[in-house]
């Protein structure tokens, strides 16, 4: 008989490359310190290690020290003071009260003209009501802020208002900021109606210099003189020769006027209004601070038409000098004129200053 046959199951016999393997792993993590002598190159085959970055700490050069020095400077170096007028010194002590100085926190009082202050503006840009009041039986004349009394005089009605006015005014120097407006407008160009021709004005420029051919032309080389340098033995005189002006009417010498415009003769070029229009609508899209003046040459129809649009722009009209030019500019409250003329904007510097309380600059304002 035959015997029966058993399949037997075969077991995977280990490589030796796995052998070499699992024993590398195994002294790896018994001594990960201890690397095998004789062997230089890096095991490519052995395990990984996760990579940790670490940043080096840079070494404080003497550039560097330098730099730090600077910072440390800037930072102990003294604030930066507002644009202010000096404190005045001439104003008496009011003595008020304290709730009534807590009252007046919130006021800048606005000089107009000269030193004429707007009292009105001042109380009412600040959200306090200012009432006078009379009493003629007690002959007592009273400025109320918010129905409180702020200030008293007695006497006649005229009297007694002009002294209680100049109490109140001094109340306000005292206590308050001043805004002063020390120029009636600021404007970087003119605005004009007409303009000379073009051909007109290139004339009146090729009539200013003299030809070559001219006898004082040759005279002036001869004795020294080259084109286009001034007059005299230090070059103090003028350069180009006096030119002859036409002039207008009657008037004599030193006449305002008197001098006809550049480009005569000649007619000028009218201007449409529609391009002003255009100019005030630029005006008020962008964010500037000084004004546009027109010239004296716009009719009293025109003047009106210029102002109901700068209106209707939310722009701020006016009528200003004793040739009364129309002037538009952007309205701003006293709060943004002071504020803008204590950071040093150029064009509000250029037409107001601002004046601090003669009690002394609060300490919230000593330091922008």
């Amino acid at each position: 008989m035959t015997g029966i046959k058993k399949n037997k199951v075969k077991l995977p016999v280990p490589q030796p490359k796995q052998k070499k393997a699992l024993n590398k792993w195994k002294q790896g993590s018994k001594e990960p310190d201890q690397a095998k002598p004789g062997n230089s190159k890096p095991d490519k085959k052995a395990a990984r290690k996760s990579i940790v970055f670490v940043k080096p700490k840079p070494k404080a050069s003497s550039e560097d020290t330098d730099v730090s020095d600077d910072t440390e400077q800037q930072k102990t170096v003294a604030p930066k003071l507002p644009v202010l007028e000096p404190v005045p010194t001439d104003i008496p002590d009011p003595q008020l009260e304290p709730r009534k100085i807590k009252q007046l926190q919130s006021l800048i009082g606005y000089i107009y003209n000269r030193d004429e202050i707007s009292l009105k503006r001042s109380f009412d840009e600040a959200g306090l009501l200012l009432t006078p009041d009379y009493d003629e039986k007690t002959r007592v004349f009273r400025f109320l802020v918010n129905t409180k009394e702020m200030c008293r005089a007695e006497g006649e009605k005229n009297e007694a208002h002009s002294i209680a006015r100049e109490k109140l005014v001094q109340i306000v120097r005292y206590y308050c900021y001043i805004v002063k407006r020390v120029k009636e407008y600021h404007t970087r160009r003119k605005i004009f109606y007409t303009r000379p021709p073009k051909a007109a004005v290139q004339a009146q420029k090729d009539q200013k210099k003299i030809p070559e051919e001219n006898v004082g032309f040759q005279m002036l080389q001869k004795q020294g003189w080259n084109p286009g340098s001034s007059l005299g033995v230090s070059n103090e005189g003028i350069i180009e020769p006096v030119a002859a002006k036409r002039r207008k009417g009657k008037g004599g010498l030193g006449v305002e006027d008197a001098v006809a415009p550049d480009g005569t003769p000649g007619k000028k070029v009218k201007i449409p209004l529609e391009a002003f229009y255009l100019v005030l609508k630029q005006y008020a899209g962008v964010n500037a601070l000084y004004d546009i003046v027109f010239s004296s040459q716009f009719s009293k129809h025109q003047v009106a038409k210029l102002k109901n649009f700068a209106t209707s722009l939310k722009l701020l009209p006016q009528m200003i000098g004793h040739k009364k030019k129309l002037v538009v500019s952007r309205p701003l409250t006293i709060k943004q004129i002071k504020e803008g003329v204590m950071k040093g904007h150029s064009d509000l510097c250029a037409k107001y200053v601002v004046i601090p309380p003669a009690a002394g600059i609060p300490e919230k304002d000593r330091t922008l």
